[in-house]
């Protein structure tokens, strides 16, 4: 249930909602304009990989969501990098923020690090994306000073809740879990405090 609650699709465009209402000169976009970026981010790296999972398992390229095997995870991490970098691409052609490019930027270079780094080391997706949010808001917090206190209390709850369901599944070990949180955090907030 927390693996799905707190699922690394969900991640960038629930971010996303995070950074256009944190109370920054974003939340004064027009809600149609707030609507049309969020739609842009939920369809490229939500909607469209989730589509992809039942040609997936048409195609017997995955066998199920839980304890797949590196193999397993290849080519739906291939695709779903594919779309972000899409997604990616079309947010830096439109005339949107500084923040929001960045945004984009880092939550692509974040599935690149976890689709280059599979073969030696099998970080966790859920706490990257975590991890990813969690940079998010603190860079929120030291960029604009807004008050996000009680989000990033949440977020490192959540964040607890997810590493610790992962560990008692034994689909990861501690290593991968703390590691995928820190490269996620760590890949956020250095792209939205230098780009």
């Amino acid at each position: 249930m927390i693996s799905f609650l707190f699922h690394p699709l969900l991640m960038p465009t629930l971010g996303l909602v995070i950074l256009l209402n944190s109370g920054t000169y974003l939340a004064l976009l027009e809600p149609d304009a707030k609507r049309a970026i969020l739609m842009v981010m939920a369809l490229g790296t939500l909607f469209f990989p989730l589509i992809m999972v039942p040609v997936f398992y048409y195609r017997n390229l995955i066998t199920g969501t839980h304890k797949a095997s590196r193999e397993e995870r290849l080519i739906p991490m291939v695709i779903t990098f594919i779309l972000y970098t899409i997604t990616l691409v079309y947010f830096l052609r439109l005339p949107l923020s500084r923040i929001i490019h960045s945004y984009a930027i880092a939550v692509t270079l974040s599935i690149f690090i976890l689709l280059l780094v599979r073969y030696w080391f099998n970080l966790s997706g859920h706490m990257t994306g975590l991890g990813g949010m969690t940079g998010l808001i603190v860079a929120l917090i030291l960029i604009y000073g807004t008050p996000l206190l009680w989000i990033l209390i949440l977020t490192l709850l959540a964040s607890g809740l997810t590493g610790s369901a992962k560990l008692l599944l034994r689909e990861h070990r501690s290593s991968e879990i703390y590691s995928g949180y820190m490269i996620g955090f760590a890949v956020m907030l250095t792209t939205l405090l230098v780009y």
